[in-house]
């Protein structure tokens, strides 16, 4: 999936892209999180294979930038 993900940034004008981050989340982190509800959970639990229930989904941290935009500056030591 991280491909088309990518490619869909570049579609869109974006340069410099830059996967920081891929990390995978299983059902036990989702169940963290108040957007899931119980039941979603429990019928995710029994549908998914049990070898898939550590890496259900990936949490992808990009940066890209716009054409014609500068790099962020760098910060600078203290010059006082």
């Amino acid at each position: 999936m991280e491909p088309v993900l990518l490619k869909k940034f570049f579609n869109v004008g974006f340069e410099e892209i830059q996967v920081l981050e891929r990390k995978p989340f299983g059902l036990a982190e989702l169940a963290c999180y108040p957007l899931f509800a119980t039941e979603f959970l429990d019928f995710l639990r029994e549908v998914v294979p049990p070898h898939r229930h550590a890496e259900l989904v990936y949490s992808i941290i990009v940066t890209a930038r716009k054409p014609g935009e500068h790099a962020a500056a760098q910060p600078r030591g203290d010059s006082a």
